[in-house]
């Protein structure tokens, strides 16, 4: 499954929102096992991921010269 640019950017920027909510407002733990720092983790590496993707993607596309 291939990603639209718009796609990628969006998920890489709702990731990096909700991690940095989670890792500010919440605190859960489970067994000695923080579940929130998991999460806030998952999520800001889901987030590096697919905004260097889409700068990756954006970079390498051909630029149309228009005269």
């Amino acid at each position: 499954m291939l990603l639209k640019d718009e796609s990628m950017l969006a998920i890489g920027m709702i990731s990096l929102t909700l991690g940095l909510l989670i890792g500010r407002f919440l605190y859960f733990e489970y067994a000695g096992f923080s579940v929130t720092d998991f999460l806030e983790g998952v999520l800001i590496g889901l987030s590096l991921v697919m905004n260097l993707a889409y700068l990756i993607k954006v970079r390498e596309k051909p630029k149309s010269v228009t005269c």
